[in-house]
């Protein structure tokens, strides 16, 4: 497999992270890896993408990049038990584009490199939805959406759904490509239908945004603040509304870390969703609807301010397994 910018995953980098135990059988001893996903038993294909350019052309502060090793090093190291079978699961790399970045100095740079990314991206994911296969994409910024929304949707020749758990839309202008507009960008160009959003904040998205997604039809949204400060519905009904409007159709299940409490990433928030919240959410949306992939973005374990989360790494363990579980158990 010669894909720009791509590592594949091979026996020599399993044995950097698996830390074998006599008694017990992890997950990174049961999974498939290698070239050939397409004629693996496994449902799921995972891969990691390695970038902050996306965040820089936001305005954000670097350090999306770092999720991907600190996920690998949990994920392979959990136990494959009759809860969580690892032979679905096949881990084929990650993208690294990092490099490009080597040379960028502005916004407006940073912006010119993240097309270079989605024209890369868009083909793995749609060879991998070509396959049947689920793909699972972890690290990077929220910019990576478009790519992956488009390839699943071109496999499909069909706009998909998305929904995500999201502060923040992500539906800004088209004024070049960042981690602000994947979603404004995949409905502008066909690749992505309905659209709902929970748990956007108020302070963080501008008028401007939402009169613009007004004008779409099958854009919905709920509030963080009508959930905890008006109780206007529950977190447990609005995820089900969306379920129901979402049901038995494809649909693209994004988790933006910048919506849970604490978590280190681009935009951090010291009030959000909880963790179990954030794992509800990955079980519920792979137990009752149709995934069409499951994208989880904006986390890190280190921040180019020098903030540090050694955590990172396991929450997104729990993530991945909490969504495949509820896959599985359909």
């Amino acid at each position: 497999m010669d894909i720009n910018h791509f590592q594949l995953f091979e026996e020599k980098d399993l044995n950097s992270y698996l830390k074998p135990r006599e008694g017990e059988t992890k997950i990174g001893e049961k999974i498939s890896y290698g070239a050939d996903f397409k004629n693996s038993n496994a449902r799921f294909v995972l891969l990691g993408i390695e970038e902050s350019i996306g965040v820089k052309g936001n305005l954000g502060v670097s350090g999306t990049h770092t999720a991907w090793e600190a996920f690998l090093n949990s994920f392979l190291n959990i136990q494959h038990t009759n809860k969580l079978n690892g032979e679905v699961i096949h881990l084929l790399g990650n993208f690294n584009f990092q490099e490009l970045a080597k040379n960028a100095n502005s916004v407006e740079d940073f912006r010119k490199l993240v097309p270079i990314i989605d024209d890369t991206v868009f083909p793995l994911i749609q060879e991998i939805s070509e396959a049947g296969k689920i793909p699972i994409i972890i690290g990077g910024s929220h910019a990576n959406a478009y790519p992956i929304i488009k390839g699943v949707s071109l496999s499909k020749n069909a706009a998909i759904n998305v929904m995500n758990l999201d502060a923040h839309a992500d539906f800004r202008a088209l004024e070049g490509r960042h981690s602000g507009n994947p979603f404004s960008t995949a409905k502008t160009e066909g690749f992505m239908a309905d659209y709902s959003i929970l748990g956007l904040y108020e302070n963080y998205n501008s008028q401007n945004m939402l009169d613009e997604m007004a004008k779409h039809k099958g854009i919905r949204y709920y509030y963080w603040e009508d959930i905890y400060l008006r109780k206007k519905i529950t977190f447990e009904d609005a995820l089900a509304d969306f379920i129901q409007l979402n049901q038995n159709k494809a649909c693209g299940i994004e988790l933006d870390m910048d919506s849970i409490e604490g978590v280190l990433s681009s935009a951090m928030t010291p009030s959000g969703f909880s963790t179990k919240e954030a794992r509800y959410y990955a079980y519920k949306s792979g137990h009752n609807l149709t995934p069409a992939y499951f994208h989880i973005c904006e986390a890190a374990t280190e921040l180019e301010t020098g903030l540090k989360e050694n955590s990172t790494g396991k929450l997104l363990s729990y993530l991945v397994s909490d969504f495949v579980k509820g896959v599985e158990e359909r």
